[in-house]
């Protein structure tokens, strides 16, 4: 095939859907990252090759191949989040030959996905919170960035806050500022297994030693927790999806101007976004299944939580 290619269906694929589109071989060459011979080779080719687990990309992907496979599962199969990587490394071709190159990884992973059974929940009966981390570009700088996420198991709706850290104090602050987002709380939080919630379980769940500070805030609200099952993240998928989405439509190709609009540029967009979507899997738009609800107000006054997540929600991360 020559410079060592091995082409996959998703290349021919593309290739051919981009040809019905009457694209110029020339322009998907230079996009896909292939040489032109390649393009006119396959569209010739009545049908793909059999099927590659494992794609080996052309020329200009193979010498960041070895990074890519390291890589990928870092950044979440994001193949944007990899082409600005690559692009910084000096990478010279185009977005789809990296997203041709991680394809197979995220349909594998959206298979597994798949043959998870979904668990639903009535209205105020239960919310997810976890962390996630990324990369955002602030200023002139990338800057780490720990996200809090809490998502409403019901209605879909989220409360996302970025800290400069994962510390008991950040948990419990962006916990107080989540129940005054959503004007109230569940009747139950779903959890994983960090140290600043549980500090020791058994393999059941029916022995937990709770964080004491951790569970004197949860009995002080009124909220009873929940662990999700060992090695079994898939049970609190609803907040594990809305990390992603997060990332991949509020921080990803956006530049913030300073760490004190990161914030009120993650509330601005959840309100004119993330609440006004069609939910992929409700199919309805959380701002408006949020009305159902009826979640249990909480008290008036905060409990105090020390040390503070931050000086004050306006100033979130120090450079």
């Amino acid at each position: 095939m020559g410079e060592g290619e091995i082409i996959g269906v998703d290349l021919w694929t593309e290739i051919h859907a981009r040809a019905r589109r009457g694209e110029a071989k020339q322009e998907m060459a230079r996009e896909l990252g292939v040489d032109r011979k390649t393009v006119g080779r396959l569209l010739a080719q009545e049908r793909p090759m059999p099927y590659q687990r494992t794609i080996i990309c052309p020329s200009l992907l193979s010498p960041y191949w070895a990074y890519i496979q390291r890589r990928v599962t870092e950044v979440d199969d994001n193949a944007y989040r990899l082409f600005q990587e690559l692009k910084a490394q000096g990478y010279s071709g185009g977005y789809e030959m990296v997203k041709l190159a991680v394809r197979p990884r995220r349909a594998e992973r959206d298979r597994q996905a798949a043959a998870t059974v979904r668990f639903e929940t009535t209205p105020r009966r239960q919310a997810q919170m976890d962390w996630g981390r990324t990369w955002a570009h602030i200023g002139a700088q990338w800057v780490r960035v720990q996200v809090f996420v809490m998502v409403l198991g019901y209605s879909r709706r989220l409360y996302v806050e970025c800290t400069r850290d994962q510390t008991l104090g950040s948990l419990l602050t962006c916990h107080q500022h989540a129940f005054d987002w959503f004007g109230g709380l569940t009747e139950e939080l779903l959890y994983d297994t960090p140290k600043t919630v549980v500090l020791k379980r058994d393999w059941d769940g029916r022995v937990i030693e709770w964080h004491p500070q951790f569970w004197d805030f949860a009995h002080y609200y009124g909220f009873t927790p929940r662990l999700c099952w060992p090695y079994r993240a898939q049970t609190k998928g609803k907040v594990e999806s809305g990390i992603k989405y997060v990332k991949c439509s509020f921080v990803m190709g956006r530049q913030f101007p300073s760490c004190d609009a990161l914030n009120p540029m993650a509330q601005e967009w959840v309100l004119t976004v993330a609440d006004q979507r069609l939910h992929g899997t409700i199919f309805r738009k959380p701002a408006e299944v949020f009305l159902e609800e009826q979640l249990r107000p909480h008290h008036g006054t905060r409990r105090p939580t020390s040390p503070p997540c931050c000086a004050g929600r306006s100033r979130p991360i120090v450079l």
